[in-house]
Formats: C-alpha cells, sequence, structure tokens
C-alpha cells in the first residue's frame, strides 16, 4: 500500500492552503485592483480638466462671435459703406484690435469685396474666397469657430508672420468670429464683418487653462505643437507621441496617456473641429502622477504589513495545533502497527480527557474486540470451506441448464424471425445513441373519417396512404420504424440491411415530409370525388350515428389531411431533449429495432400540436436546414420533464433567387423568366440510376433524375444558379445561339457531375455524348468539357463558365452541408478579386459587372449614388423652404444654393447690381 503524507505534513499543506495562499491572493488582488482604481481614477481626473478646458476653449471661440456681432454694431460701418471710408477704419480698428486681443478685422460686401482690413488698412477692394461660414452671415447667422489658414492666404490678407518663428510650417490655426452688417435701417444684409485670432502667436486661451486648472496644456494645429504652459503643481511638460495626436485626429475622438510609474504622466487628447467639422487641432490637457504613485505605494506597503502580520499568527496558531494532535496521533500509529501485527492483547494508556483520549479508549476496545473475533474467525474459516465445495458444484450444474436453454432459444429465433436473428447475429445494426432525424406522419380526424366513410372506404385510402408513405420512405432514405394506429413512424440516418445511413438526413425528412402533404392531398381529392359518387349511402350513414356522435360532424368538412413532426438527435449534447437512442427489443417470439429518448417525444409531442397540413420541425432540425426551406417560427411548446421547447412550421424550399440583390439586372431580367432552354435541359438530364436497396423492393429499375435533387434545394439551387449566371453571361456578350446553348448544355453537365461527386456518390453516370440533344454542337460542347477538366486557359467559353462558377462559389453560400471553410463576399468585392488576379479576359469581367452589380448615377459633384425618387414638392415657397431645411444638411443646402445660382444667371437676363444681390439673398433665405 502506498505511504500517503504525515499528519503534520498535511496540517502544513491545509495551513497553506487555507490560509497562505487565499492571503497571497487577496493580497495580489488588492495591489491590482487598488493600483487599478488609482489609474482609474487619475484618467477621470484628467477626463474632469479636459472637459473644463474644452468649456474653458469653447468659451472663446463664443467670444469671437460676441466681439465680431458688437464690431458689426458699430455705426461707423454705416460711414463706411456709404463714404468708402475703408482705409480709416481699418486704422482705428488696428488699435482696438490690439486691446481684445484680436490680429484681424475684415469686413466684406456680399460680393466678398474687402472694405476694411485692420491688419492691412491700405489693401481693400479685393475679393475674398468663399467660405461656407461667411454664407452663414450673409443668411443672418453670426457663427464663430476654429480654422485653419495656409501662409499664402495669410498672404493674400496681407498678414505677416515672424520668418524667425521656430518650427514654422505653411498653416497657421485660428479662431474666427463672423457676423452679418446690415444697413442703417436694419432690414437688408450688406455685407459681414470676419474677425480673427492667430493662436500660433496668442497662447492666452493655454495660459488660462493652466490657471483655472493647475495642469500642463498644449494646443496643436494638427500634430505641431503652436502653443503649451506648465503648472508647478503638474510638473514638467512631456511631449505626447505623435501617435495618440494622430489617433484623436483619425477617430476624431478623445483620447487618453496614463503612465502611473515614476515620472510618468497622464494626459487627455482633444480634437478641434473646423467649421465644416474635420479635425484641424489638437487640446491637451497633462499633469503628473506624483500624488497618485505616492498612494498606491503606501496602499501596497499597507497590503504587505498585513499579509506578513497575518502570516505570523497563523504560523503560532498551527505549531500549537500540532504539538496537541500530532503528538497522541503518532502513539496510536504505534499501536495501530502492533495490533497489526498479530499483538491484539496490546493497550494504550489514556493521558488526556479529550477527544484523543476518547480515541486512546476506543482503540482499546477495538483490540479487545479483534481479540475475541480472530478467536471466532478461525471458527468461521473451517465451516466455509465446506459450503464452497458444497455451492460449486450446485452452479456446475446450473450453468449446464442455461447452456441448454440458450441453446433452445437460438433455435427458436431463428425459426420465428430469421431477419432478426442475422441482424443481431452479424452485428450490423447501429445501437446507443445517434446522430439522426425522427418523422412522425399521423392522419388528422381519422375516427370521424372512418364513422362517416365506413371501415371499407377508408381503409382503401388508409392502404393507398401507407403504400406512398412507404414508397416516399424508400425514395428519401427512411427507415419504418412502425405504424401506431393511423400514424407513421420513420428515422432518417440510421443504416437498415445493407444501405448506408444518409449523411444528409435532416434535409431528406423535410423534403419527404413535403411530398408527404402532397400524397395526403391527392388522396383527399380522390376522397371528395368518392363522397360525391356514393353521397346518398354517406348521408344515410351519417344519420345512422348517434346524436352525440354527429354533432360537430358535417360531411362537407371531411378532409384527407395529415400533420407531421420532426426532430434531430444530438448525441454530443447532454440535454435529454437532445437524445435518441437505438435498441432492440422485444422477447423470443418477436424482436423490434427501434428508437427511444427526449428526441423522439419531441418529434411525437411537434405533430400534435400542429394543425392539418402542416409540418413542425424542432431546433437541431431549423439549424441544418434554415438555409434551404422556408421556416416559420410558432408559438413554444411544453413538455412534461423536458422544458419549454421552440417549434418552425416548414413553408417550402428557399427561391434561386432569395440571396440576390433586386436592383440587379440580372433578377431584374430572369426574376420571373428562367429560359425554356435551360428549364428543358434540367428536366430532361439524367445521371444515372441510383442503388438503393429499398427502391429495389418497390421497383427495379427507378430511374432517378434532376427533379429528385430538389429535397437537397441548395444543391439543386448551385447546379440551376451557376447555369442561369452562363445563360445570362452569354446573352450579354451576344452570343449566336448554337454556341450559347453549347456553353449553356456544358454548364449544366460540369455542374451536375458535381452534385453527383457531393450527393449521390453511388449514381453511376451516363455517357454525355447520350444527353447532348439532337439541335446542339455536340463537338463544341466535348471540347468545352474537355479544356474544363485540364483547367487549362484560353477557351473562351470554358472561361465564361469557370468564371460564373467561381462567383456563385464566392458570393452565395448554397451548400446543403454547413461545411463552408470561408465566409461569402460580396458581388463588388468578388469583381475586385477577378480583376486583381486578372485571370479572365476584360470583357468577360466587365460583362458580368454589368449584371450583377446595381447601377450608380453621378451627382452634380462627381459623387456616385444610388438613384433615387423624390416626393412631389409644394409650390408655396415658405413651406418650400421648410421642406427643404428638415431634409437637406448644412453641406447640401450650400451646394443647392450654389446651383440656384448657377442657374439664375444662365438662365435669366443680367439685373440690375442692386436687384441681383437682393435674388441671391432671397435664395439663400430660402434655403
Amino acid at each position: 500500500m502506498k505511504r500517503g503524507l504525515k499528519l503534520g505534513t498535511q496540517l502544513n499543506i491545509s495551513f497553506a492552503l487555507v490560509l497562505f495562499v487565499p492571503m497571497i491572493i487577496a493580497t495580489v488582488f488588492s495591489i491590482v485592483y487598488y493600483s487599478q482604481k488609482i489609474r482609474e481614477e487619475a484618467v477621470n481626473t484628467i477626463s474632469s480638466d479636459l472637459k473644463i478646458a474644452s468649456i474653458i476653449y469653447e468659451n472663446a471661440e463664443a467670444d469671437m462671435g460676441n466681439i465680431a456681432s458688437a464690431y458689426a454694431q458699430k455705426k461707423i460701418i454705416n460711414f463706411l459703406i456709404v463714404y468708402n471710408l475703408g482705409e480709416k477704419i481699418g486704422q482705428d480698428w488696428a488699435r482696438s484690435a490690439v486691446f481684445d486681443g484680436i490680429d484681424m478685422i475684415t469686413v466684406v460686401d456680399t460680393a466678398y469685396t474687402v472694405l476694411v482690413r485692420s491688419h492691412a488698412p491700405r489693401r481693400t477692394g479685393d475679393t475674398l474666397p468663399r467660405k461656407p461660414y461667411i454664407d452663414l452671415a450673409f443668411s443672418g447667422t453670426p457663427v464663430s469657430g476654429t480654422e485653419v489658414l495656409s501662409l499664402a492666404e495669410l498672404e493674400h490678407e496681407g498678414f505677416t508672420i515672424d520668418p524667425d518663428e521656430p518650427e514654422q510650417t505653411d498653416r497657421v490655426l485660428a479662431m474666427t468670429g463672423t457676423a452679418p452688417v446690415y444697413d442703417r435701417q436694419r432690414e437688408n444684409i450688406v455685407g459681414a464683418i470676419i474677425i480673427r485670432r492667430i493662436l500660433n502667436r496668442r497662447p492666452e486661451i493655454v495660459d488660462s487653462i493652466i490657471q483655472n486648472l493647475a495642469v500642463n496644456a498644449a494646443l496643436f494645429e494638427h500634430t505641431r505643437l503652436i502653443a503649451s504652459a506648465s503648472s508647478e503643481a503638474a510638473g514638467t511638460f512631456v511631449p505626447p507621441p505623435e501617435t495618440m495626436l494622430n489617433m484623436a485626429l483619425t477617430t476624431n475622438t478623445t483620447a487618453h496617456t496614463a503612465d502611473i510609474s515614476r515620472g510618468g504622466s497622464i494626459a487627455k487628447y482633444m480634437p478641434i473641429d473646423s467649421f465644416d467639422g474635420q479635425p484641424v487641432g489638437v487640446l491637451m490637457v497633462q499633469t503628473g502622477v506624483g500624488n497618485y504613485v505616492r498612494t498606491r505605494n503606501i496602499a501596497i506597503i499597507t497590503l504587505l504589513i498585513i499579509f506578513f502580520t497575518g502570516m505570523l499568527l497563523a504560523f503560532s496558531i498551527k505549531t500549537i495545533i500540532e504539538r496537541r494532535i500530532v503528538t497522541p496521533v503518532r502513539r496510536l500509529q504505534k499501536g495501530v502497527e502492533r495490533v497489526g501485527s498479530g499483538d491484539y492483547a496490546h493497550q494504550l494508556e489514556v493521558t488526556t480527557h479529550d477527544e484523543i483520549g476518547e480515541l486512546t479508549g476506543a482503540f482499546n476496545a477495538m483490540a479487545r474486540d479483534l481479540h475475541e473475533y480472530d478467536r471466532q474467525l478461525k471458527e468461521y474459516n473451517q465451516q466455509l470451506e465446506t459450503r464452497v465445495q458444497e455451492r460449486t458444484a450446485e452452479l456446475r450444474i446450473a450453468n449446464e441448464q442455461l447452456i441448454k436453454a440458450n441453446t433452445v432459444l437460438e433455435d427458436t429465433l431463428e425459426r420465428l424471425n430469421p431477419g432478426v436473428s442475422r441482424l443481431i447475429g452479424n452485428n450490423r445494426q447501429q445501437l446507443g445513441l445517434v446522430y439522426a432525424t425522427e418523422l412522425v406522419a399521423d392522419v388528422c380526424n381519422y375516427t370521424k373519417l372512418n364513422m362517416i366513410l365506413g371501415e371499407t372506404m377508408m381503409g382503401e385510402f388508409m392502404k393507398k396512404f401507407f403504400r406512398e408513405g412507404h414508397k416516399l420512405l424508400a425514395q428519401y432514405r427512411g427507415m419504418f420504424d412502425k405504424t401506431v394506429g393511423d400514424q407513421i413512424v420513420a428515422i432518417f440516418g440510421t443504416p437498415k440491411d445493407e444501405a448506408p445511413a444518409s449523411m444528409i438526413h435532416a434535409f431528406d425528412a423535410v423534403a419527404c415530409a413535403l411530398k408527404l402533404v402532397e400524397a395526403a392531398n391527392a388522396i383527399n381529392r380522390l376522397m371528395q370525388a368518392a363522397i360525391q359518387d356514393n353521397y346518398s349511402a354517406i348521408a344515410a350513414r351519417h344519420q345512422s350515428l348517434s346524436k352525440e356522435d354527429r354533432e360537430g360532424i358535417r360531411i362537407e368538412d371531411l378532409r384527407f389531411q395529415c400533420r407531421i413532426g420532426i426532430n434531430t438527435s444530438n448525441p454530443t449534447s447532454d440535454r435529454e431533449i437532445d437524445r435518441m437512442r437505438m435498441v432492440m427489443m422485444g422477447a423470443e417470439t418477436c424482436v423490434d429495432y427501434t428508437a427511444q429518448g427526449g428526441a423522439i417525444i419531441y418529434a411525437f409531442r411537434l405533430e400534435s400540436s400542429g394543425r392539418p397540413g402542416e409540418i413542425h420541425i424542432g431546433e437541431n432540425s431549423r439549424r441544418l436546414v434554415e438555409h434551404v426551406f422556408r421556416l416559420e417560427e410558432m408559438p413554444a411548446i411544453t413538455l412534461k420533464g423536458l422544458g419549454t421547447q421552440p417549434r418552425y412550421q416548414v413553408l417550402g424550399c428557399q427561391p434561386m433567387f432569395s440571396n440576390l440583390y433586386p436592383r440587379t439586372r440580372l433578377y431584374q431580367t430572369y426574376c420571373n423568366r428562367i429560359p425554356l432552354r435551360l428549364t428543358e435541359l434540367i428536366q430532361d438530364l439524367r445521371l444515372g440510376k441510383i442503388q438503393i436497396r429499398e427502391v429495389r423492393k418497390i421497383n427495379d429499375a427507378l430511374a432517378v433524375d434532376i427533379p429528385y435533387l430538389e429535397h437537397l434545394a441548395g444543391v439543386y439551387n448551385q447546379c440551376l444558379s451557376r447555369a442561369l449566371f452562363t445563360f445570362a453571361l452569354a446573352e450579354e456578350l451576344a452570343l449566336e445561339p448554337e454556341r450559347r446553348d453549347a456553353v449553356l448544355f456544358a454548364s449544366v453537365w460540369q455542374n451536375a457531375m458535381l452534385l453527383q461527386r457531393q450527393a449521390l456518390e453511388s449514381m453511376l453516370p451516363c455517357p454525355v455524348r447520350e444527353q447532348i440533344p439532337g439541335d446542339m454542337d455536340a463537338e463544341r460542347i466535348e471540347a468545352i468539357l474537355a479544356a474544363l477538366d485540364s483547367g487549362e486557359k484560353g477557351d473562351r467559353d470554358a472561361d465564361l463558365i469557370t468564371l460564373c462558377n467561381q462567383y456563385d462559389q464566392m458570393v452565395y453560400d448554397r451548400s446543403y452541408l454547413r461545411s463552408r471553410s470561408q465566409d461569402t463576399v460580396s458581388a463588388k468585392e468578388m469583381i475586385s478579386i477577378v480583376k486583381i488576379e486578372d485571370r479572365f479576359d476584360t470583357e468577360l469581367v466587365h460583362a458580368l459587372e454589368r449584371l450583377v452589380i446595381a447601377p450608380e448615377v453621378e451627382t452634380e459633384e462627381g459623387m456616385p449614388t444610388v438613384v433615387q425618387e423624390w416626393p412631389d414638392l409644394p409650390d408655396d415657397p415658405d413651406i418650400l423652404a421648410t421642406v427643404l431645411r428638415q431634409r437637406l444638411s448644412d453641406e447640401d443646402r450650400l451646394r443647392l444654393v450654389a446651383r440656384l445660382n448657377r442657374t439664375f444667371r444662365q438662365e435669366m437676363p443680367e439685373p440690375q447690381e442692386e436687384h441681383s444681390g437682393k435674388e441671391e439673398n432671397d435664395t439663400v433665405a430660402l434655403v
């Protein structure tokens, strides 16, 4: 026996696990937690400082608008307009601009002609370039904000910057305010005033931030530092990394850096937007981390002191306990060794009156009992030897009798059920948990139908229904399990006899259910005809029923319908609702191969919860077939002991065009017009004869053609869609009909062979020569197929088919099994990939692009946009102005103003100067 750890060692390990390890984990967690909290507090503090700094900056921008409005309201501007006093006013305003901290004051009229410049009083009469914010001032709206001015614009303004300034570039950052200038009657806008403060020269905004917040502050034009200042409380200013500035500019959001270490700093960056919303600069606030580092170090030292104090106290307690427990236990151990060696008379001295003393007394009692038991055991051994000899003889006789009984059972089973006997003997059946699909089909209102129509007539309809059901099960590779009254129970996905299990049993089950509903509808039509032919007899039978049986039954309402429930198991799941077990049940006279488990109960409940003519499936089946069949989610059902489970109704197969973009030319041309030539080829083409044991039981030569593959939907759509793409592309290239038909047949045949390899491996292929219609060029078709099989480039028709197949493979997920190795791409991405690879002829690629990509139109500014229709606009100018203001952005309104002005100049006669200005102002006010 392997020796375990000693009690003292176990005690040490226990203390380590109970105290030492948790204390280490708690200490480390506390250190990390408080460090993180300190860091978060630092970031929150700097975020608050940045918000205040942004408010200071925004107030400075707002002051620019207020200053502009104040200058615009001065009466001297009216004299400027009347007496042309631009130079005089510019000289006066140059002195007041210095007092107000303004670098540039400019006044322009509505034609953008400069009337006043405070920074260059003698430069007047030239024209300023158009600016959106100046247009807003002409519309009566004072605005203020930040903009970037180039040195060329400053030179045009007559404003110079000291060339000796360090790090001078070709741009400056300016804070700008504009306001409208009215005439003396305050009725019409005659100009606008523009006031600018060059931030490169005036760090007052940075000084204001550090005075209010006691932090380091800096202002950047893009990533270039233009102003900075530091506070003693915030420590030394640390230049920020250019990557953080680029991040704030690129994302147009705030960003931060936090380095909580000795000598580190915390900084946050806010992008500064221009008038058009584009980031042109960055405002940064920064502070040192000395206080945070000291707080963190104090917390760490405190936690470590607590840790070591707790460890010392725990070690002292452990030592006391060890002396009180381990020493007496060792004495007991020695006593056990002596008793184990056979000295049952050995006794220990009781020295304490606690639990250890009681244990010692119990040990002494045990030793005395062992001594007595040893004596009795020797006596029993002598008696046992005699009894074993007698029992051995009895078992030998019973075994001989069992062998004879098994021989008789095997002979009886072979005579009564030789098929099951051979299955069990050869061990070919699959038993235990399986991955399969259960189908339960039930005839609705069978009892009512049987009472009204009679057992003879109803028996014929039921025999026809069961006959069609067995035929469909054989066709779709389902195993008939049993008949429960008027129900058919079948299993898809399990082996039966020598036939292999289907790998797509969920699709087989749903497709079989759709056909079974169609068969029930066909039987219903026969039943309705029979009712009309025998109406008198049926009516008399109806009247002969008791009042209770006749109540609620009308002959006109009789329908032969079925409802179906389908569920798929999942053997890897731990839930009973997903379990399906294949078992052998019965006795010597009858043995059955059937299924049990929660998945079976789920399928029966799905069937019983549906309405006549409906097919309901479970969650596992839904995951497998939802991309092939159209489903509708129904209210959940509750199973006793298995909880609430979802259910879905099958509405039919997914159409081939369900994923196509409806604006494409391909969809618009072929969504309701599949070419007749393609339909004929799909219907007439044969791949061979499928070898299915169950089918041979019904018809030894049952032919299976392409329409049979409709129950795979995704596979069938793949063949049809690729051939349709090929046909459409051939039409787009204007190929002659003979060549187009040859390309179409080659595409159908090549994709049909691919279907055979994917889904019907046991099907024998037919020779292609036998399948080519007589009016097609057989030699050309064989040449195309040879080029496709070899994979060589150069054959234009083969390249056309390859391009269409590649498009369908990359853009659409038509696989009936979810086993794609990569995700699908959009049509535009696929066309781009093909163009980059340069494997196909340019004309082919452009033709496919015209088919599958929705058209776009060019706007006046050259930006592509999808065509859209505008609703009717009102005739009333005031209502029209309100509608346009609600629907158009600021940028769109400015574009509309420019377009209307150009239209007025082109279509209207040249007006007088005063009248022209009023027309433009009216247009601006309208928008």
